[in-house]
């Protein structure tokens, strides 16, 4: 039997959310991004409140349909992701507006990425039904897909905004 031979990894495409499980993602691609001298891509999706305002009434009331306030949000979530990664690390930040996981898949297909890391957040039956975004990755994306689960104990709270 022939042995098993490494990944490398030259260019990877990281989902930010601000959830622990996406921070050891995160982790995971800085640490490749020394062994392997990567450059990583970090992409947030910010949602589309005027859309799923209409979708969802309810939840537009919830967030008074603030498109600047969310893309706000997404970029200075993205802006501290980034400033975290060592020096020495090249990064591209990339926000998007929309659906988290389609959003993130389509990234994925527009550049020649190794491989999607992202972080797996606890889903609650609401979520469960409506489906999460590292499944929607997993099983549309044209490339490798690495899902962190942070440990139960640190894993976050439900946030009301979706996130990627």
């Amino acid at each position: 039997m022939e042995p098993i031979g490494e990944l490398r990894f030259h260019r990877l495409l990281v989902a930010i959310d601000g959830s622990k499980s996406s921070e050891l993602a995160l982790a995971a691609a800085v640490t490749i991004a020394r062994r392997d001298n990567s450059a990583l891509t970090l992409i947030t999706v910010a949602p589309d409140v005027v859309a799923e305002a209409t979708r969802w009434p309810a939840w537009g009331a919830t967030y008074n349909c603030d498109q600047d306030g969310a893309d706000a949000a997404a970029e200075r979530a993205l802006r501290e992701a980034a400033d975290r990664v060592p020096e020495d690390i090249p990064v591209t930040r990339v926000v998007r507006r929309g659906k988290a996981g389609p959003a993130i898949v389509a990234a994925a297909a527009e550049e020649p990425y190794d491989a999607i890391l992202m972080g797996a957040r606890g889903v609650g039956r609401i979520e469960a039904l409506m489906g999460s975004v590292s499944s929607y990755v997993l099983h549309h994306a044209d490339t490798a897909v690495f899902v962190a689960h942070a440990p139960r104990d640190t894993v976050d709270e439900p946030s009301a905004a979706p996130a990627a």
